[in-house]
């Protein structure tokens, strides 16, 4: 979206992770007071439509699944995306209401002045991103030997993010390394033809890139709260609108509960997910859900806050971002109370 740098920012051409089971947990602070607390209780009047941004049929799946996208109540408009960055344009062009995204979108949302905030959101116990290396590639173990290398990732996604912090980890920057700018889904054809000793990688590619190249291995997992959040973001307009913003507050409140029965039922979202949309094998896909660890929603912003802004503030230096944000103003915690609920009730 914006860059100090000459190279291009790609779309995104992200994979999406599951998750696994669901709890309410944290303490609010700093964010935004909502002036319309009420609007989430209201009676939604007949006629109302929630125009809502989805990743590779991610959410139409876990509310499958659940059982949760029988009788709504409001009519509900889903429009596809690979990605958050689209997404973000999506938004931009006023095309819809809500959606989600991870932490990267967010931080550039907020640093392009868009109207979206972060109304609910989640974590993974365990970070999906992996830093895999070329075939036969032994110089690399870790983060810390990535200096002077070739690294793939797409610039201004959550791969950057998780390579980014990782990095800050073990004391380097992205100037010590050699970007490779490409979308993720052409990764695995740069580390085997030579042009990247390493890439940021999730499922299934890494699955399916290992498979073909077994002398490539994962040497690290990104591991910051980072790295494994996703938000449900909304449009000013949208919040702002009484019958839209309950309509909101009863889908995510059925995400809540979708989320809580797949992560009853991990053997079902991995034949969904894995199997079927992405064809490994089904030993394989209970392994990734096994792996992926629990999901937990969060109350915002809550202990998000710290991490986010290291994040924003590890985007800046790296010039992704024309200024420095302050990330507290990306949440509303109006719908809190509704996730704490629906996390009981889907237990």
């Amino acid at each position: 979206m914006f860059r100090r740098r000459t190279k291009p920012m790609l779309s995104l051409a992200m994979v999406l992770v599951v998750m696994a089971c669901v709890c309410a947990s944290v303490t609010p602070a700093l964010a935004r007071e909502s002036a319309a607390d009420d609007t989430t209780s209201a009676k939604i009047p007949a006629g109302t439509v929630l125009r809502v941004g989805d990743q590779l049929d991610y959410l139409k799946t876990i509310l499958k699944l659940a059982g949760e996208d029988q009788n709504f109540p409001y009519k509900v408009e889903y429009s596809a995306f690979v990605g958050g960055p689209p997404m973000l344009q999506a938004f931009q062009a006023g095309s819809i209401d809500t959606g989600f995204v991870g932490s990267t979108p967010l931080i550039f949302a907020q640093a392009a002045n868009q109207d979206v905030t972060a109304v609910a959101g989640w974590a993974t116990a365990n970070g999906s991103y992996g830093l895999v290396t070329s075939p036969g590639n032994s110089d690399i173990k870790g983060w810390k030997d990535l200096k002077g290398k070739k690294v793939t990732y797409q610039q201004g996604t959550a791969g950057e993010a998780a390579l980014l912090q990782a990095l800050d980890k073990v004391g380097l920057q992205l100037s010590d390394v050699t970007p490779v700018n490409l979308p993720i889904t052409q990764a695995a054809a740069a580390l085997q033809g030579g042009s990247a000793d390493a890439a940021l990688l999730v499922e299934p590619l890494t699955s399916v890139y290992l498979a073909a190249n077994p002398t490539g291995k994962v040497v690290a997992k990104a591991s910051e709260i980072t790295d494994r959040s996703s938000f449900v973001v909304a449009t000013e307009d949208a919040l702002g609108d009484k019958a839209k913003a309950a309509a909101l507050g009863d889908y995510i409140a059925r995400v809540v509960r979708g989320f809580a029965y797949t992560s009853a039922h991990p053997d079902e979202i991995a034949q969904a997910v894995y199997v079927n949309q992405y064809k490994l094998p089904l030993d394989r896909a209970l392994e990734i859900v096994k792996g992926n660890g629990g999901t937990t929603f969060v109350t915002l912003p809550g202990t998000v806050v710290k991490q986010q802004q290291k994040l924003a503030n590890l985007f800046y230096a790296a010039g992704e971002i024309p200024a420095k944000v302050k990330v507290s103003e990306e949440f509303d915690t109006r719908y809190n109370a509704i996730v704490a609920a629906a996390g009981k009730s889907g237990s």
